[in-house]
């Protein structure tokens, strides 16, 4: 059941608003994996979630490929920084990095 409603939650945030799904299968995977796995899968699990939001979104023709296309290969060159990263960091850092992460981006949305 917790894994039925987490799926849910995880694809209704990250279609609803863009992102956020991460930081809820995170703290769910974490659960059942070690830390480093659990952002791994996290990664496996948004993936065709994006894919799915990002076509509904070209469909109606809320977003634009051109617009997308720069942060895209940004996006992708910190990607495989990260994935090299995750290797090299502890868990306890990583969980650090997560809740900072987590606190900064809460904040940011409260007060704009």
């Amino acid at each position: 059941m917790l894994t039925a409603l987490g799926g849910i939650a995880t694809g209704f945030f990250n279609g609803l608003l863009g992102a956020g799904g991460g930081m809820i299968a995170v703290p769910i995977l974490s659960r059942r994996l070690e830390q480093k796995n659990a952002h791994a899968t996290c990664i496996a699990v948004i993936l065709p979630i994006c894919i799915a939001s990002a076509i509904g979104y070209l469909i109606r023709g809320t977003v634009k490929i051109s617009d997308a296309a720069p942060y895209a290969v940004w996006g992708l060159i910190g990607a495989v920084i990260g994935t090299f990263l995750l290797k090299k960091l502890s868990n306890n850092v990583l969980r650090k990095i997560f809740a900072v992460f987590m606190l900064w981006a809460g904040i940011r949305l409260i007060w704009r």
